[in-house]
Protein backbone atom coordinates (compact mmCIF):
# COMPACT_ATOMS: atom_id res chain seq x y z
CA UNK A 1 0.00 0.00 0.00
CA UNK A 2 2.86 2.32 0.83
CA UNK A 3 4.49 1.51 -2.55
CA UNK A 4 1.29 2.42 -4.44
CA UNK A 5 1.07 5.80 -2.71
CA UNK A 6 4.69 6.62 -3.56
CA UNK A 7 4.15 5.64 -7.21
CA UNK A 8 1.03 7.77 -7.53
CA UNK A 9 2.79 10.79 -6.01
CA UNK A 10 5.76 10.37 -8.33
CA UNK A 11 3.46 10.01 -11.36
CA UNK A 12 1.66 13.23 -10.46
CA UNK A 13 5.01 15.03 -10.09
CA UNK A 14 6.18 13.80 -13.53
CA UNK A 15 2.85 14.83 -15.05
CA UNK A 16 3.27 18.35 -13.71
CA UNK A 17 6.81 18.55 -15.00
CA UNK A 18 5.70 17.49 -18.47
CA UNK A 19 3.66 20.67 -18.76
CA UNK A 20 6.51 22.93 -17.65
CA UNK A 21 9.54 24.50 -19.32
CA UNK A 22 12.37 22.71 -17.54
CA UNK A 23 14.86 25.35 -18.71
CA UNK A 24 13.64 27.55 -15.81
CA UNK A 25 15.55 25.25 -13.50
CA UNK A 26 18.80 26.56 -15.00
CA UNK A 27 17.99 30.27 -14.36
CA UNK A 28 19.47 32.21 -11.44
CA UNK A 29 16.57 33.48 -9.32
CA UNK A 30 18.77 36.31 -8.03
CA UNK A 31 19.21 37.87 -11.47
CA UNK A 32 16.54 40.22 -12.93
CA UNK A 33 14.78 39.22 -16.13
CA UNK A 34 12.76 41.18 -18.65
CA UNK A 35 9.46 40.37 -16.96
CA UNK A 36 10.23 42.66 -14.02
CA UNK A 37 9.97 46.45 -14.23
CA UNK A 38 13.12 47.90 -12.68
CA UNK A 39 12.40 51.52 -13.52
CA UNK A 40 14.88 53.32 -11.31
CA UNK A 41 13.96 56.59 -13.00
CA UNK A 42 10.69 56.66 -11.09
CA UNK A 43 12.15 57.57 -7.65
CA UNK A 44 14.76 59.82 -9.28
CA UNK A 45 12.12 61.90 -11.06
CA UNK A 46 10.03 62.02 -7.90
CA UNK A 47 12.98 63.44 -5.94
CA UNK A 48 13.66 66.03 -8.64
CA UNK A 49 10.14 67.43 -8.30
CA UNK A 50 11.26 68.67 -4.90
CA UNK A 51 14.90 69.63 -5.42
CA UNK A 52 14.19 71.42 -8.70
CA UNK A 53 12.34 74.21 -6.89
CA UNK A 54 15.19 74.99 -4.47
CA UNK A 55 13.16 74.85 -1.28
CA UNK A 56 15.47 73.38 1.31
CA UNK A 57 17.45 75.18 3.98
CA UNK A 58 20.29 77.59 3.33
CA UNK A 59 20.35 77.42 -0.47
CA UNK A 60 16.66 78.26 -0.68
CA UNK A 61 17.07 81.24 1.62
CA UNK A 62 20.01 82.56 -0.39
CA UNK A 63 18.22 82.07 -3.69
CA UNK A 64 14.69 83.22 -2.86
CA UNK A 65 14.39 85.20 0.37
CA UNK A 66 17.73 87.00 0.17
CA UNK A 67 17.83 87.62 -3.56
CA UNK A 68 14.64 87.25 -5.58
CA UNK A 69 12.48 88.72 -2.81
CA UNK A 70 14.82 91.72 -2.56
CA UNK A 71 14.82 92.22 -6.33
CA UNK A 72 11.02 91.88 -6.55
CA UNK A 73 10.64 94.04 -3.40
CA UNK A 74 7.95 91.76 -1.99
CA UNK A 75 9.62 91.37 1.41
CA UNK A 76 12.75 92.17 3.38
CA UNK A 77 14.38 89.14 4.97
CA UNK A 78 17.66 90.29 6.47
CA UNK A 79 20.78 92.45 6.49
CA UNK A 80 22.76 91.15 3.51
CA UNK A 81 24.54 93.03 0.73
CA UNK A 82 22.26 91.47 -1.87
CA UNK A 83 19.56 93.89 -0.69
CA UNK A 84 21.78 96.66 -2.17
CA UNK A 85 22.39 94.82 -5.49
CA UNK A 86 25.76 93.40 -4.47
CA UNK A 87 26.33 89.73 -5.13
CA UNK A 88 27.48 86.87 -2.91
CA UNK A 89 29.59 84.67 -5.17
CA UNK A 90 29.52 81.65 -2.87
CA UNK A 91 25.72 81.70 -2.83
CA UNK A 92 25.44 81.81 -6.58
CA UNK A 93 27.93 79.02 -7.07
CA UNK A 94 25.75 76.65 -5.03
CA UNK A 95 22.62 77.81 -6.89
CA UNK A 96 24.36 77.43 -10.26
CA UNK A 97 25.52 73.91 -9.44
CA UNK A 98 22.07 72.88 -8.24
CA UNK A 99 20.44 74.01 -11.47
CA UNK A 100 23.04 72.11 -13.50
CA UNK A 101 22.83 68.88 -11.49
CA UNK A 102 19.03 68.80 -11.67
CA UNK A 103 19.10 69.28 -15.44
CA UNK A 104 21.73 66.56 -15.86
CA UNK A 105 19.59 64.11 -13.88
CA UNK A 106 16.52 64.92 -15.97
CA UNK A 107 18.53 64.34 -19.15
CA UNK A 108 19.43 60.86 -17.89
CA UNK A 109 15.78 60.09 -17.20
CA UNK A 110 14.58 61.25 -20.62
CA UNK A 111 17.36 59.39 -22.44
CA UNK A 112 16.96 56.10 -20.62
CA UNK A 113 13.17 56.02 -20.87
CA UNK A 114 13.21 56.98 -24.54
CA UNK A 115 14.80 53.61 -25.32
CA UNK A 116 11.50 51.95 -24.35
CA UNK A 117 9.51 53.57 -27.13
CA UNK A 118 6.09 54.84 -26.08
CA UNK A 119 5.90 52.72 -22.94
CA UNK A 120 6.90 55.61 -20.66
CA UNK A 121 5.60 58.45 -22.80
CA UNK A 122 3.82 60.16 -19.89
CA UNK A 123 6.87 59.97 -17.64
CA UNK A 124 9.08 61.44 -20.36
CA UNK A 125 6.56 64.25 -20.90
CA UNK A 126 6.61 65.23 -17.22
CA UNK A 127 10.42 65.07 -17.15
CA UNK A 128 10.49 67.41 -20.16
CA UNK A 129 8.10 69.87 -18.50
CA UNK A 130 10.05 69.87 -15.26
CA UNK A 131 13.32 70.27 -17.14
CA UNK A 132 12.00 73.42 -18.85
CA UNK A 133 10.58 74.77 -15.59
CA UNK A 134 13.99 74.50 -13.93
CA UNK A 135 15.92 75.75 -16.95
CA UNK A 136 13.68 78.80 -17.34
CA UNK A 137 14.25 79.80 -13.72
CA UNK A 138 18.00 79.50 -14.24
CA UNK A 139 17.99 81.50 -17.49
CA UNK A 140 15.88 84.29 -16.00
CA UNK A 141 18.21 84.40 -12.99
CA UNK A 142 21.62 84.35 -14.72
CA UNK A 143 20.99 84.96 -18.45
CA UNK A 144 22.75 82.82 -21.10
CA UNK A 145 23.88 79.68 -19.33
CA UNK A 146 25.39 76.31 -20.35
CA UNK A 147 22.94 73.44 -20.26
CA UNK A 148 23.53 69.92 -21.47
CA UNK A 149 21.00 68.63 -23.98
CA UNK A 150 19.44 65.20 -23.54
CA UNK A 151 19.71 64.77 -27.32
CA UNK A 152 23.51 64.64 -27.39
CA UNK A 153 26.40 64.15 -25.00
CA UNK A 154 29.19 66.71 -24.86
CA UNK A 155 32.05 67.05 -22.38
CA UNK A 156 31.58 70.77 -21.81
CA UNK A 157 28.14 72.09 -22.78
CA UNK A 158 28.27 75.50 -24.47
CA UNK A 159 26.50 78.60 -23.23
CA UNK A 160 23.11 78.93 -24.90
CA UNK A 161 21.61 82.28 -25.83
CA UNK A 162 18.44 83.26 -24.00
CA UNK A 163 16.63 83.43 -27.33
CA UNK A 164 17.61 79.87 -28.24
CA UNK A 165 16.69 78.71 -24.74
CA UNK A 166 13.19 80.19 -25.07
CA UNK A 167 12.71 78.60 -28.47
CA UNK A 168 13.56 75.28 -26.85
CA UNK A 169 11.06 75.98 -24.06
CA UNK A 170 8.23 76.41 -26.54
CA UNK A 171 9.14 73.30 -28.56
CA UNK A 172 9.58 71.04 -25.55
CA UNK A 173 6.42 72.20 -23.78
CA UNK A 174 4.34 71.73 -26.93
CA UNK A 175 5.73 68.22 -27.42
CA UNK A 176 5.19 67.30 -23.77
CA UNK A 177 1.59 68.52 -23.78
CA UNK A 178 0.88 66.50 -26.90
CA UNK A 179 2.48 63.39 -25.39
CA UNK A 180 0.27 63.65 -22.31
CA UNK A 181 -2.79 63.70 -24.56
CA UNK A 182 -1.76 60.47 -26.27
CA UNK A 183 -1.54 56.89 -25.02
CA UNK A 184 1.09 55.14 -22.93
CA UNK A 185 1.45 51.68 -21.43
CA UNK A 186 2.51 53.07 -18.06
CA UNK A 187 1.26 56.00 -15.94
CA UNK A 188 3.50 58.95 -15.10
CA UNK A 189 4.62 57.22 -11.91
CA UNK A 190 4.05 53.60 -10.92
CA UNK A 191 2.77 54.93 -7.58
CA UNK A 192 0.66 58.08 -7.84
CA UNK A 193 1.94 59.21 -4.42
CA UNK A 194 5.32 59.81 -6.05
CA UNK A 195 3.79 62.69 -7.99
CA UNK A 196 3.72 65.21 -5.16
CA UNK A 197 2.45 67.97 -7.45
CA UNK A 198 -0.45 66.53 -9.45
CA UNK A 199 -0.86 62.93 -8.23
CA UNK A 200 -0.45 61.30 -11.68
CA UNK A 201 -3.10 63.54 -13.24
CA UNK A 202 -2.15 63.79 -16.92
CA UNK A 203 -4.61 66.57 -17.64
CA UNK A 204 -3.32 68.84 -14.90
CA UNK A 205 0.27 68.31 -16.08
CA UNK A 206 -0.86 69.12 -19.61
CA UNK A 207 -2.52 72.36 -18.50
CA UNK A 208 0.57 73.20 -16.47
CA UNK A 209 2.75 72.80 -19.58
CA UNK A 210 0.48 75.07 -21.63
CA UNK A 211 0.29 77.64 -18.83
CA UNK A 212 4.09 77.73 -18.62
CA UNK A 213 4.15 78.21 -22.39
CA UNK A 214 1.84 81.21 -22.00
CA UNK A 215 4.04 82.63 -19.22
CA UNK A 216 7.15 82.37 -21.37
CA UNK A 217 5.34 83.73 -24.42
CA UNK A 218 4.52 86.98 -22.63
CA UNK A 219 8.16 87.25 -21.57
CA UNK A 220 8.93 88.00 -25.23
CA UNK A 221 6.46 90.90 -25.48
CA UNK A 222 9.13 93.58 -25.86
CA UNK A 223 11.77 91.70 -27.82
CA UNK A 224 9.76 89.63 -30.32
CA UNK A 225 6.08 90.52 -30.41
CA UNK A 226 5.33 88.18 -33.33
CA UNK A 227 6.75 85.16 -31.49
CA UNK A 228 4.95 86.30 -28.36
CA UNK A 229 1.69 86.37 -30.28
CA UNK A 230 2.26 83.00 -31.95
CA UNK A 231 3.13 81.15 -28.75
CA UNK A 232 0.49 82.85 -26.60
CA UNK A 233 -2.27 81.92 -29.03
CA UNK A 234 -1.06 78.32 -29.33
CA UNK A 235 -0.78 77.94 -25.57
CA UNK A 236 -4.31 79.25 -24.98
CA UNK A 237 -5.73 77.10 -27.77
CA UNK A 238 -4.02 74.00 -26.36
CA UNK A 239 -5.66 74.56 -22.97
CA UNK A 240 -4.29 76.34 -19.91
CA UNK A 241 -5.44 76.17 -16.29
CA UNK A 242 -9.18 76.76 -16.00
CA UNK A 243 -9.62 77.17 -12.25
CA UNK A 244 -8.01 76.88 -8.84
CA UNK A 245 -8.34 73.09 -9.01
CA UNK A 246 -5.52 73.20 -11.55
CA UNK A 247 -3.13 75.10 -9.25
CA UNK A 248 0.39 73.69 -9.01
CA UNK A 249 1.61 73.32 -5.43
CA UNK A 250 4.66 71.65 -3.91
CA UNK A 251 4.14 70.30 -0.39
CA UNK A 252 7.07 70.68 2.01
CA UNK A 253 8.36 67.57 3.70
CA UNK A 254 7.46 68.96 7.12
CA UNK A 255 8.86 65.84 8.72
CA UNK A 256 10.71 67.57 11.53
CA UNK A 257 14.14 67.30 9.93
CA UNK A 258 16.31 70.35 9.43
CA UNK A 259 15.39 72.64 6.55
CA UNK A 260 12.22 70.78 5.55
CA UNK A 261 9.41 73.06 6.73
CA UNK A 262 7.69 75.66 4.57
CA UNK A 263 10.49 78.15 3.95
CA UNK A 264 9.10 81.38 5.39
CA UNK A 265 7.78 79.61 8.48
CA UNK A 266 11.23 78.19 9.00
CA UNK A 267 13.00 81.53 8.50
CA UNK A 268 10.62 83.58 10.64
CA UNK A 269 9.75 81.17 13.43
CA UNK A 270 12.43 78.48 13.62
CA UNK A 271 15.20 80.97 12.85
CA UNK A 272 13.34 83.86 14.61
CA UNK A 273 13.92 86.36 11.81
CA UNK A 274 11.13 88.81 10.97
CA UNK A 275 10.44 89.03 7.24
CA UNK A 276 9.00 92.49 6.73
CA UNK A 277 6.65 94.07 4.25
CA UNK A 278 8.47 96.63 2.08
CA UNK A 279 7.50 100.26 1.49
CA UNK A 280 6.95 99.35 -2.18
CA UNK A 281 4.40 96.69 -1.33
CA UNK A 282 2.76 98.92 1.27
CA UNK A 283 2.20 101.64 -1.32
CA UNK A 284 0.60 99.20 -3.75
CA UNK A 285 -1.72 97.80 -1.05
CA UNK A 286 -2.72 101.08 0.63
CA UNK A 287 -6.21 102.46 -0.15
CA UNK A 288 -6.79 100.38 -3.30
CA UNK A 289 -10.31 98.95 -3.26
CA UNK A 290 -11.57 101.47 -0.70
CA UNK A 291 -12.07 98.96 2.13
CA UNK A 292 -11.40 99.95 5.73
CA UNK A 293 -8.39 98.60 7.57
CA UNK A 294 -9.68 95.84 9.90
CA UNK A 295 -9.68 96.17 13.67
CA UNK A 296 -8.38 93.59 16.11
CA UNK A 297 -5.29 92.66 14.12
CA UNK A 298 -2.49 91.15 16.25
CA UNK A 299 0.97 89.75 15.69
CA UNK A 300 0.41 86.00 15.48
CA UNK A 301 4.09 85.06 15.71
CA UNK A 302 4.24 86.69 19.12
CA UNK A 303 1.10 84.79 20.08
CA UNK A 304 3.05 81.53 19.81
CA UNK A 305 4.81 82.62 23.00
CA UNK A 306 1.61 83.53 24.80
CA UNK A 307 2.09 87.27 24.19
CA UNK A 308 -0.28 89.73 22.58
CA UNK A 309 1.00 92.60 20.46
CA UNK A 310 -1.97 94.56 19.23
CA UNK A 311 -2.27 96.92 16.31
CA UNK A 312 -1.29 100.53 16.98
CA UNK A 313 -2.66 103.56 15.19
CA UNK A 314 0.20 103.37 12.65
CA UNK A 315 -1.53 101.86 9.63
CA UNK A 316 -3.46 103.05 6.55
CA UNK A 317 -7.13 103.92 6.90
CA UNK A 318 -7.98 101.71 3.92
CA UNK A 319 -6.16 98.73 2.52
CA UNK A 320 -6.41 95.83 0.09
CA UNK A 321 -8.19 93.13 2.16
CA UNK A 322 -5.55 90.55 1.21
CA UNK A 323 -2.87 92.72 2.79
CA UNK A 324 -3.81 91.99 6.38
CA UNK A 325 -3.98 88.28 5.58
CA UNK A 326 -0.43 88.52 4.28
CA UNK A 327 1.12 90.80 6.91
CA UNK A 328 0.75 91.24 10.67
CA UNK A 329 1.61 94.29 12.81
CA UNK A 330 5.19 94.54 14.04
CA UNK A 331 6.54 91.92 16.47
CA UNK A 332 7.34 94.29 19.35
CA UNK A 333 5.41 97.43 18.46
CA UNK A 334 2.21 96.78 16.54
CA UNK A 335 2.82 99.21 13.70
CA UNK A 336 1.57 98.13 10.29
CA UNK A 337 3.94 99.85 7.89
CA UNK A 338 6.51 98.93 5.25
CA UNK A 339 10.24 98.61 5.75
CA UNK A 340 12.37 100.96 3.56
CA UNK A 341 14.02 99.18 0.63
CA UNK A 342 17.77 99.35 0.17
CA UNK A 343 18.89 100.64 3.55
CA UNK A 344 22.65 100.48 4.04
CA UNK A 345 23.95 97.60 6.13
CA UNK A 346 24.91 100.20 8.77
CA UNK A 347 21.41 101.63 9.15
CA UNK A 348 19.59 98.32 8.84
CA UNK A 349 17.73 97.22 12.00
CA UNK A 350 18.93 100.15 14.08
CA UNK A 351 17.20 103.19 15.61
CA UNK A 352 14.04 104.09 13.73
CA UNK A 353 14.68 101.15 11.40
CA UNK A 354 14.36 98.49 14.09
CA UNK A 355 12.70 95.78 12.02
CA UNK A 356 10.47 94.35 14.79
CA UNK A 357 8.47 97.59 14.67
CA UNK A 358 7.43 97.02 11.05
CA UNK A 359 4.73 94.81 9.51
CA UNK A 360 5.84 91.23 8.94
CA UNK A 361 4.58 88.05 7.30
CA UNK A 362 1.58 86.78 9.23
CA UNK A 363 0.14 83.91 7.17
CA UNK A 364 2.92 81.61 8.40
CA UNK A 365 0.94 81.07 11.60
CA UNK A 366 -2.31 79.12 11.26
CA UNK A 367 -4.78 78.21 14.02
CA UNK A 368 -2.32 79.22 16.70
CA UNK A 369 0.57 77.10 15.41
CA UNK A 370 3.46 77.51 13.01
CA UNK A 371 2.15 76.66 9.53
CA UNK A 372 5.03 74.32 8.65
CA UNK A 373 2.99 72.29 6.15
CA UNK A 374 1.92 75.19 3.94
CA UNK A 375 2.51 74.15 0.32
CA UNK A 376 4.66 76.23 -2.01
CA UNK A 377 2.83 78.01 -4.79
CA UNK A 378 4.40 77.00 -8.11
CA UNK A 379 1.80 78.31 -10.53
CA UNK A 380 -1.66 79.62 -9.64
CA UNK A 381 -4.72 80.01 -11.84
CA UNK A 382 -4.84 83.74 -11.12
CA UNK A 383 -1.56 84.22 -12.98
CA UNK A 384 -3.06 82.58 -16.07
CA UNK A 385 -5.93 85.08 -15.90
CA UNK A 386 -3.57 88.05 -15.72
CA UNK A 387 -1.44 86.65 -18.55
CA UNK A 388 -4.56 86.33 -20.69
CA UNK A 389 -5.66 89.83 -19.67
CA UNK A 390 -2.35 91.33 -20.80
CA UNK A 391 -2.37 89.27 -24.00
CA UNK A 392 -5.88 90.47 -24.86
CA UNK A 393 -5.15 94.09 -23.91
CA UNK A 394 -2.06 94.27 -26.09
CA UNK A 395 -3.38 92.29 -29.05
CA UNK A 396 -1.26 89.17 -28.57
CA UNK A 397 -4.37 86.99 -28.28
CA UNK A 398 -8.11 87.34 -28.51
CA UNK A 399 -10.23 87.68 -25.41
CA UNK A 400 -11.70 90.23 -23.02
CA UNK A 401 -8.97 91.88 -20.95
CA UNK A 402 -11.39 93.20 -18.33
CA UNK A 403 -13.08 89.83 -17.85
CA UNK A 404 -9.75 88.00 -17.44
CA UNK A 405 -8.49 90.72 -15.09
CA UNK A 406 -11.52 90.42 -12.85
CA UNK A 407 -11.34 86.62 -12.88
CA UNK A 408 -7.73 86.89 -11.74
CA UNK A 409 -8.60 89.25 -8.89
CA UNK A 410 -11.45 87.02 -7.74
CA UNK A 411 -9.23 83.94 -7.84
CA UNK A 412 -6.61 85.72 -5.73
CA UNK A 413 -9.27 86.85 -3.24
CA UNK A 414 -10.36 83.22 -2.96
CA UNK A 415 -6.76 82.14 -2.36
CA UNK A 416 -6.47 84.60 0.54
CA UNK A 417 -9.90 83.86 2.00
CA UNK A 418 -11.56 87.23 1.32
CA UNK A 419 -13.88 86.36 -1.58
CA UNK A 420 -16.78 88.21 0.03
CA UNK A 421 -15.00 91.53 -0.52
CA UNK A 422 -14.21 91.11 -4.22
CA UNK A 423 -17.30 92.87 -5.63
CA UNK A 424 -16.81 96.03 -3.58
CA UNK A 425 -13.10 96.02 -4.32
CA UNK A 426 -13.49 95.71 -8.11
CA UNK A 427 -16.11 98.46 -8.16
CA UNK A 428 -13.89 100.94 -6.31
CA UNK A 429 -12.11 103.79 -8.07
CA UNK A 430 -10.06 104.67 -4.97
CA UNK A 431 -6.37 104.61 -5.79
CA UNK A 432 -3.30 103.24 -4.08
CA UNK A 433 -0.23 105.40 -3.46
CA UNK A 434 1.00 104.67 -6.98
CA UNK A 435 -2.25 106.07 -8.41
CA UNK A 436 -3.72 102.68 -9.40
CA UNK A 437 -7.34 101.70 -8.71
CA UNK A 438 -8.91 98.25 -8.82
CA UNK A 439 -11.79 99.29 -11.11
CA UNK A 440 -10.73 98.29 -14.62
CA UNK A 441 -12.86 100.94 -16.34
CA UNK A 442 -11.44 103.75 -14.22
CA UNK A 443 -8.28 104.72 -16.07
CA UNK A 444 -7.97 108.37 -15.13
CA UNK A 445 -4.84 109.83 -13.60
CA UNK A 446 -1.18 108.94 -13.50
CA UNK A 447 -0.33 105.33 -12.67
CA UNK A 448 -3.76 104.04 -13.64
CA UNK A 449 -3.47 102.52 -17.11
CA UNK A 450 -5.07 99.16 -17.81
CA UNK A 451 -1.64 97.54 -18.04
CA UNK A 452 -0.61 99.01 -14.69
CA UNK A 453 -3.77 97.56 -13.13
CA UNK A 454 -3.13 94.09 -14.56
CA UNK A 455 0.51 93.92 -13.51
CA UNK A 456 -0.20 95.41 -10.07
CA UNK A 457 -2.81 92.73 -9.40
CA UNK A 458 -0.54 90.04 -10.82
CA UNK A 459 2.19 91.25 -8.44
CA UNK A 460 -0.07 91.11 -5.39
CA UNK A 461 -1.38 87.68 -6.38
CA UNK A 462 2.14 86.28 -6.81
CA UNK A 463 3.04 86.90 -3.17
CA UNK A 464 5.08 85.27 -1.78
CA UNK A 465 6.28 82.18 -3.64
CA UNK A 466 6.05 83.30 -7.28
CA UNK A 467 8.21 86.41 -6.84
CA UNK A 468 10.43 85.41 -9.77
CA UNK A 469 7.53 86.37 -12.04
CA UNK A 470 7.19 89.70 -10.26
CA UNK A 471 10.87 90.45 -10.78
CA UNK A 472 10.61 89.38 -14.44
CA UNK A 473 7.64 91.70 -15.03
CA UNK A 474 9.60 94.54 -13.43
CA UNK A 475 12.49 93.96 -15.81
CA UNK A 476 10.22 93.49 -18.82
CA UNK A 477 7.82 96.40 -18.28
CA UNK A 478 9.14 98.44 -15.32
CA UNK A 479 5.85 97.51 -13.61
CA UNK A 480 4.49 97.71 -11.05
CA UNK A 481 5.77 100.95 -9.53
CA UNK A 482 8.80 100.32 -7.25
CA UNK A 483 10.77 102.48 -4.86
CA UNK A 484 14.35 103.05 -5.95
CA UNK A 485 16.69 101.59 -3.34
CA UNK A 486 18.08 104.05 -0.80
CA UNK A 487 21.55 102.58 -1.27
CA UNK A 488 22.75 100.59 -4.29
CA UNK A 489 26.10 99.12 -5.26
CA UNK A 490 28.02 102.30 -6.02
CA UNK A 491 30.34 100.83 -8.65
CA UNK A 492 27.34 100.17 -10.92
CA UNK A 493 24.58 102.56 -9.85
CA UNK A 494 24.23 106.31 -9.48
CA UNK A 495 22.53 106.69 -6.10
CA UNK A 496 21.55 110.27 -6.90
CA UNK A 497 19.19 108.95 -9.60
CA UNK A 498 15.89 108.15 -7.87
CA UNK A 499 13.64 108.23 -10.95
CA UNK A 500 11.13 105.39 -10.63
CA UNK A 501 10.45 105.55 -14.39
CA UNK A 502 14.06 104.79 -15.27
CA UNK A 503 14.29 100.97 -15.70
CA UNK A 504 18.07 101.05 -15.34
CA UNK A 505 17.67 101.97 -11.67
CA UNK A 506 16.73 98.36 -10.88
CA UNK A 507 18.64 95.07 -10.90
CA UNK A 508 18.58 93.10 -14.15
CA UNK A 509 20.17 89.73 -13.46
CA UNK A 510 22.60 87.91 -11.20
CA UNK A 511 26.29 87.47 -12.01
CA UNK A 512 27.79 84.10 -12.89
CA UNK A 513 29.87 82.46 -10.16
CA UNK A 514 33.49 83.58 -10.52
CA UNK A 515 34.54 79.97 -10.90
CA UNK A 516 33.15 80.04 -14.44
CA UNK A 517 35.67 82.66 -15.57
CA UNK A 518 38.49 80.70 -13.94
CA UNK A 519 37.91 77.11 -15.01
CA UNK A 520 35.64 77.57 -18.03
CA UNK A 521 37.10 80.75 -19.47
CA UNK A 522 36.57 80.07 -23.17
CA UNK A 523 32.90 79.21 -22.83
CA UNK A 524 32.40 81.94 -20.22
CA UNK A 525 33.64 84.55 -22.72
CA UNK A 526 31.23 83.18 -25.31
CA UNK A 527 28.50 83.53 -22.71
CA UNK A 528 29.36 87.20 -22.24
CA UNK A 529 29.05 87.72 -25.99
CA UNK A 530 25.60 86.16 -25.89
CA UNK A 531 24.71 88.31 -22.90
CA UNK A 532 25.67 91.41 -24.87
CA UNK A 533 27.46 93.17 -22.04
CA UNK A 534 29.69 92.73 -19.01
CA UNK A 535 28.92 90.24 -16.27
CA UNK A 536 27.19 92.85 -14.12
CA UNK A 537 23.85 92.87 -12.34
CA UNK A 538 22.99 95.98 -14.39
CA UNK A 539 23.31 94.18 -17.75
CA UNK A 540 19.85 93.24 -19.07
CA UNK A 541 19.20 89.81 -20.53
CA UNK A 542 17.79 89.31 -24.01
CA UNK A 543 14.07 89.79 -23.36
CA UNK A 544 14.64 92.86 -21.13
CA UNK A 545 14.76 95.92 -23.41
CA UNK A 546 14.68 98.54 -20.64
CA UNK A 547 11.11 99.47 -21.50
CA UNK A 548 9.05 101.70 -19.23
CA UNK A 549 5.26 101.45 -18.88
CA UNK A 550 5.14 103.10 -15.46
CA UNK A 551 3.12 106.34 -15.49
CA UNK A 552 2.92 106.81 -11.73
CA UNK A 553 3.57 110.33 -10.46
CA UNK A 554 4.86 109.16 -7.06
Amino acid sequence: MKTIKIYMALSFFLFMLSGCDLTDLNENPNEPDNTVDYNFNDPLLASLLRTGVITEGDVEQRYKSLQIDFYAQIADGGNFVTRNYEIRDDWNLSIYKLFQSNLASLNIIINSLSESGDRYKYTIAVAKIWRIYIQANAVDFFGPIPFASYKETVDNPPYTSVEDAYNEFFTELAEAAEMLGGSSEEPIFMDSASDIIFGNDNERWRKFANSLRLRYALRLSEVNSSKCTEEAQKAIAAGTMTGSDDNAYLPPKADGSWGQNYNYTMFSITWTTAINMTTTFEKLLTNIGGLNFPTGLVNKRNGLNGKTIELTGVHPEKVDPRATQMFDPGFEVGNWKGYPVGLSTTNYNSGEYYKNNYAEMGYIVKNGAAYITRPYDLFLYEEVCFLKAEAALRGFASGDAKSEYEKGVRASFQTWGVSDKADQYLASAEKNLAGTSANFDDQSGAGNTALEKIITQKYIAAFPDVAMESWSDKRRLNLPRFDVLIQRYELLYDNSNTNIKDPTNFIKRVQYPSQESQINEEEYNKGLQLLGGPDYVSTPIWWDKNMNYCTSAN
